[in-house]
């Protein structure tokens, strides 16, 4: 596992790292908070939409995740999953 780490944290092509992100969640899904609150601001959607559906809650998080629900420049695939977290 620490290799998919090492790639996930290192790998030169951003698409990658939502699929190192399911790998990692696949062997041990423990742990991996901090990726997915990383994840909220990563470039790539699906890492987004993984993060969104998976960091943890609290206050910081969710406000996040209600800036891209609000954002009219993300993607609506995001935005849609934003407002789906937030909805009570």
């Amino acid at each position: 596992m620490p290799v998919l780490w090492h790639y996930c944290r290192h790998t030169p092509h951003s698409y990658e790292r939502a699929d190192y992100l399911e790998a990692l969640a696949v062997i041990d899904p423990s742990g991996l908070d901090d990726a997915y609150t990383e994840s909220l601001w990563d470039c790539e959607e699906r890492a987004r939409l993984l993060a969104i559906a998976s960091a943890p809650h609290n206050p910081q998080i969710l406000h996040r995740i209600a800036v891209l629900r609000d954002d009219p420049m993300e993607t609506p695939d995001v935005r849609a999953a934003a407002g789906t977290r937030l909805t009570p």
